[in-house]
């Protein structure tokens, strides 16, 4: 399965280039927690190490990326993260990195290419 995800995420952009020729790479932090994990956290903890974590990894995306300003198009910060609530809730096995990358993958075509103008970013 993330063989399948990181190849059509590849084929989206050369962000990931840098995984070795398995389509394998090193997860740090956040990412190698589960999705049960980011649930019992947002549950009732601070949440900030997720929050950090997914910030981190989407605007690394966005300057890696062609022709991505933003990832998430039109969802602000709050969305992204009822989006994470609803898959986690739904996947609780699946990693946060994997979360992520689903993300990205759907989100890709919705993508912002540019900055948005008249104040809204």
């Amino acid at each position: 399965m993330k063989f399948i995800v990181l190849s059509i995420l590849l084929l989206f952009s050369n962000a990931l280039l840098a995984a070795d020729e398995k389509g394998s790479y090193a997860i740090w932090g956040a990412g190698k927690k589960s999705c049960f994990s980011y649930t019992k956290t947002r549950n009732g903890e601070d949440d900030s190490f997720y929050r950090n974590y997914l910030k981190g990894y989407l605007t690394a995306y966005n300057t890696q990326a062609p022709d991505t300003y933003r990832v998430s198009g039109d969802k602000d910060f709050i969305a992204v993260l009822a989006w994470f609530d609803d898959y986690c809730e739904q996947k609780p096995v699946h990693g946060f990195d994997q979360a992520i990358v689903e993300f990205i993958i759907e989100q890709h075509p919705k993508r912002h290419k540019r900055a948005q103008t008249g104040g809204r970013r």
